[in-house]
């Protein structure tokens, strides 16, 4: 997985550029570069975070992404009703719990079994994503949505046979572009927060199907 080397090649040009016998301007060059704030700081700290904890650090992306939606789908999909804080419970744990971990390891078992970024790999990962996994997906989010309301084996079945042909379909108007450019160009280890960066707005349509 090359692209996980990416995040390392920044900062390594700056001693480099004047390759001369001046002692002084090298030792200058090289222990004058500044640390990174603000904004760089905290990209920074999460990509340390990607190579130390990768699962903790991927299941929190997607704490926040599932958060992040659903109080979307509450407040604009349904503003009217009351806020309903177990149903964000709900939906954050399962980005905790499931989401993040899942996506760790399913995306990078998908990336070591085809490796590269040519157009026909690109494809072939796509397909992969949306005809099989994304069934798949579906039905753990419906499973585990339905167990932590309460709700006994029937009842989830039933809902998995009412609703998971709309999640699958709906899926489809969205993830096919979005994993194309996620596949193409994102680092295997950036991945869970490149979806769930795009995840936050689906996710309002997950959370409204998931809940109704």
């Amino acid at each position: 997985n090359n692209n996980n080397n990416n995040n390392n090649n920044f900062g390594n040009n700056g001693g480099s550029n004047n390759n001369n016998n001046n002692s002084g301007r090298m030792g200058a060059s090289s222990g004058g570069e500044s640390a990174p704030s603000g904004l760089g700081a905290i990209w920074a700290a999460y990509n340390a975070a990607l190579e130390t904890k990768p699962i903790l650090t991927k299941a929190l992306t997607s704490l926040v992404g599932f958060s992040l939606g659903d109080i979307l789908a509450q407040k604009f999909v349904s503003p009217d009703a009351e806020f309903d804080v177990k149903r964000l419970a709900r939906m954050a744990a399962f980005g905790f719990l499931l989401h993040g971990p899942v996506g760790h390891y399913f995306y990078g078992a998908l990336d070591r079994a085809i490796p590269g970024v040519e157009p026909l790999k690109v494809v072939a990962k796509v397909a992969i994503d949306q005809i099989l996994w994304n069934p798949i997906f579906g039905v753990l989010f419906f499973g585990f949505i339905g167990a932590a309301e309460g709700k006994n084996f029937d009842q989830i079945k039933d809902k998995i046979e009412r609703d998971l042909v709309t999640a699958v379909t709906g899926s489809w108007k969205v993830w096919p572009i979005a994993h194309a450019i996620n596949f193409r160009f994102v680092p295997t280890s950036q991945r869970m927060l490149y979806i769930n960066t795009i995840q936050v707005a689906y996710n309002v349509f997950l959370s409204f199907i998931g809940n109704k």
